[in-house]
């Protein structure tokens, strides 16, 4: 007969859990926070070089901007939407490496909470661990850390070095 009282049998180690695949254009996983910052400065990028590329395809049409054409506001929808949801699904994807609902994002929406908000997320550590939204987000690449530190120096460039 066996004692009930006895220690276990089994082995209770417990795998190191893998890091998940990140990819660029997902909706529901998480980032960390240089691929956070990273992917918002991609939208960003993105929406220059499409503002250069229309002004030099216009330029060469001698096409110019006339307020009441229809055709560039479409352009500068585009444009203008880039940018926003790339922030949009960056800052979701980020909020969701904190195992907190993308609602919180909302908080963008408001001038007085933007940056305390943005500061925020740019410095708390995710969970340490899997949570509702999946894995845990794997290690940065060199070429993310390189595109955040690009990015964080033109912002830079483009706030306060700038002369008037």
């Amino acid at each position: 007969m066996q004692n009930p009282y006895a220690a276990p049998q089994a082995g209770l180690e417990f795998p190191l859990e893998a890091a998940g695949a990140t990819r660029l254009f997902a909706w529901n996983s998480r980032i960390g926070r240089a691929r956070f910052v990273a992917y918002t400065f991609a939208g960003l990028v993105f929406a220059v070089f499409y503002f250069a590329a229309v002004g030099a395809v216009g330029r060469a049409l001698d096409r110019y901007y006339i307020p009441g054409d229809m055709a560039v506001w479409g352009h500068m929808a585009i444009v203008f939407l880039a940018p926003v949801l790339a922030l949009v699904n960056a800052t979701r994807r980020r909020l969701h490496d904190f195992d907190v609902s993308a609602w919180w994002a909302l908080f963008l929406l408001f001038p007085i909470f933007q940056f305390v908000f943005l500061i925020y997320l740019l410095v708390a550590p995710g969970t340490p661990n899997a949570n509702r939204f999946g894995p845990v987000p794997p290690p940065t690449e060199r070429s993310v850390l390189a595109a955040a530190v690009l990015g964080g120096l033109a912002l830079l460039w483009l706030t306060v070095l700038r002369s008037p």
